[in-house]
């Protein structure tokens, strides 16, 4: 069930959010972003630290019904599997990536 799962979400993370780009960041090393946007949703550190903007962290809590620590955990495998980003750590952040 929980594979199963995931694979929606995966789909759902696709369709919304698989046209991020990468860029350097300030604060961390990479911010994936939308194209002509300023800020990003989701930033990576070479350490496997993901940040993830609670607004991203809260859609798929809310859309899903699962709690912030689940979301994280699967934002965090999308990243892995989608950016071939390493993430050994997922958290969120209450203020924009840059």
């Amino acid at each position: 069930m929980e594979n199963r799962l995931n694979n929606i979400i995966f789909k759902f993370l696709d369709v919304k959010y698989g046209a991020l780009e990468q860029k350097k960041g300030k604060r961390v090393d990479i911010i994936l972003y939308f194209p002509g946007e300023k800020y990003g949703k989701l930033g990576w550190e070479k350490s496997g630290d993901l940040y993830v903007y609670d607004e991203l962290m809260d859609e798929i809590s809310n859309y899903f019904g699962l709690e912030r620590d689940d979301s994280l955990r699967i934002i965090g495998k999308w990243v892995e599997d989608r950016y071939n980003l390493k993430v050994i750590n997922t958290s969120y952040e209450f203020v924009h990536l840059q």
